[in-house]
């Protein structure tokens, strides 16, 4: 049983060796970009020595497992105020959470093997796999698949990992896998408009007329689906129903891709990412991951606007002279 009085608990090893890597007391720099946040927030984006997911910040919350100077918090909505924190109050298991700055994803350069920096990896999901970590169903997951061969392992200590958006269960091709909640949810964030390019092969009559819709962005079924980049990778005139092409968006809608084609009387037979913002896909052969240079989102160039608006074409001196008003002559 928990003693509520000191905020100590009976520890539970399992948990704090996956949770808890070893980090010296510090003072903790401001976190607070509001006045208020909330615990949950609080205990998966900005703790040095505590690397869990939002998810799971809440599940240890509602088991009693979290206390704040002393009391026993249960609600992960609970607000809080950058003075409640001090001094080592706030506990998970009887442990002392510390704090870190929130501006930015964690240190990128650091010391090679360090649990705090952001790490990356981007891996080649395999058709067929699921991207969520937990799956009542038993599918094949990739996060699964990705820990079992050793991505995220530091020494002992193992990372808490987080993908970067998802993909469908038959959508392959690029994900983004890393340690740092923060930095996957500001790479997911629409307001960054990064950009997400795919392969699909299309099955159906391919018009001038239905690309020039996907280009405007469609409306489908009370969803809003913005314009995407679409680009035929053949120029040649086809007679087949079966075509390449090229799509870039910068939202990643449920089945956005899908669903706007299907709106359109065509059908994607195969879906591939290829890149995500900076990071590129390239040669990693499929169900193969490999770590790379976390990119700042502020730094990484394919982002913005997909479609720039075009100025109008200067009129000809002979357009301008005619558009001048009419000028009455008094006789």
């Amino acid at each position: 049983m928990s003693q509520h009085g000191d905020g100590l608990f009976n520890t539970k090893i399992p948990i704090l060796h996956r949770c808890f890597a070893s980090s010296p007391s510090k003072p903790h720099a401001s976190i607070f970009s509001t006045d208020t946040v909330r615990l949950s927030k609080v205990l998966s984006l900005h703790t040095e020595n505590l690397v869990i997911s939002r998810r799971e910040a809440e599940r240890m919350i509602r088991s009693g497992d979290v206390t704040l100077a002393g009391n026993v918090l249960t609600s992960p909505m609970m607000m809080l105020k950058e003075e409640d924190l001090n001094d080592g109050a706030l506990k998970v298991n009887g442990k002392v959470v510390n704090l870190r700055s929130s501006k930015g994803p964690r240190s990128v350069a650091g010391e090679e093997n360090s649990v705090h920096k952001t790490r990356v990896w981007i891996a080649h999901k395999l058709p067929g796999e699921i991207v969520a970590d937990n799956d009542p169903y038993d599918r094949p997951s990739l996060l699964q698949r990705l820990i079992r061969g050793g991505v995220g392992k530091v020494g002992k200590t193992r990372l808490h990992l987080k993908s970067v958006g998802r993909l469908d269960m038959n959508t392959e091709g690029l994900i983004l896998v890393t340690n740092d909640g923060k930095y996957a949810r500001e790479m997911e964030l629409p307001s960054n408009k990064l950009h997400r390019t795919y392969r699909v092969r299309v099955h159906g009559l391919l018009t001038d007329h239905k690309l020039a819709r996907i280009r405007k962005g469609v409306t489908v079924e009370g969803i809003r689906y913005p314009p995407m980049r679409i680009i035929p990778e053949s120029t040649r005139q086809s007679q087949s129903t079966n075509k390449w092409l090229k799509v870039t968006c910068t939202e990643g809608k449920n089945r956005q891709i899908r669903n706007v084609f299907k709106y359109l009387g065509l059908t994607v037979t195969r879906l591939i990412r290829i890149s995500y913002g900076d990071y590129r896909l390239q040669t990693i052969p499929p169900g193969m991951a490999i770590e790379v240079p976390a990119k700042h989102i502020e730094n990484q160039k394919h982002r913005g606007r997909l479609i720039r608006p075009t100025k109008p074409a200067p009129k000809r001196s002979d357009e301008a002279e005619s558009s001048k008003a009419v000028q009455w002559v008094r006789h």
